[in-house]
């Protein structure tokens, strides 16, 4: 695994020479959860019921990611643009994803982590020694994801009205799927196209920065210990099915 020594690189670089020191005498025995995916797959709903339902501690990368941006006094969107071109701010939110992956900071028996790099983190943190570590992936299709947006920022009846006309077939680009909302005569529809593209287009290049920086792509199904398929279930379905996987790794609700 050289994206192993990419990591271990990046943070002696970045966060100081004893990093690695620090993050293996961190390690504790809890358990954790370690969730990725797509978005708008529902990893984050997920991801604050199973904590709920083990009794355990809820982290999201994504909010270290905003706190990052609201620090510096720019937008998540512009602090985006911004890690295309520069290191240091990424690397450290990596870090701080290993520290909590570590279970140092756990209040109860296990912790749940989830955002876009939690698994591969996970797996550096595997190589020190960390044990008790499960790594989920969350995937739908585009189609989906695109549903969801639209229930998310417009409202359950243009949800319902996509389901129900966009036709049902593998879309390979997010300009085909453009079409054919653009056909649905949503009120303001362009804006909720272009921010649905923004938001693919974002995850690309979260992807991309990670492959140059680490030498993972973290959309690379061999790191992950179980994939999810989320299309067309509903969250309590999809929440039974991931509870009785993680039953078969020795996990058990209080």
């Amino acid at each position: 695994m050289t994206y192993i020594s990419g990591i271990e690189s990046a943070f002696k670089t970045y966060i100081g020479d004893d990093s690695i020191n620090l993050l293996r005498e961190s390690i504790t025995d809890k358990p954790m959860i370690l969730i990725a995916g797509d978005q708008l797959t529902g990893k984050s709903t997920q991801a604050k019921n199973l904590a709920e339902h083990f009794g355990g501690d809820f982290y999201s990368v994504g909010s270290l990611f905003r706190d990052a941006a609201k620090e510096r006094g720019i937008t998540v969107a512009e602090q985006a643009r911004l890690l295309l071109v520069e290191r240091g701010i990424d690397v450290e939110i990596d870090y701080k994803t290993c520290q909590m992956i570590s279970g140092s900071s756990i209040t109860t028996n296990l912790g749940v982590i989830e955002g876009r790099q939690p698994a591969y983190m996970g797996s550096f943190m595997a190589n020190l020694g960390k044990k008790n570590i499960v790594r989920l992936y969350f995937q739908c299709s585009i189609l989906e994801q695109a549903l969801r947006f639209l229930r998310r920022e417009i409202g359950e009846e243009f949800y319902q009205l996509g389901r129900k006309s966009i036709p049902k077939k593998d879309y390979k680009t997010l300009e085909s799927l453009r079409d054919e909302i653009q056909l649905l005569n949503i009120n303001n529809n362009q804006k909720a196209i272009n921010d649905f593209i923004e938001n693919q287009n974002r995850d690309n290049d979260d992807r991309h920065r990670y492959s140059e920086l680490y030498g993972f792509d973290y959309g690379n199904l061999k790191g992950y210990d179980f994939v999810i398929d989320t299309n067309d279930k509903e969250p309590e379905v999809v929440f039974d099915i991931v509870t009785k996987k993680l039953e078969g790794f020795g996990f058990r609700a209080d």
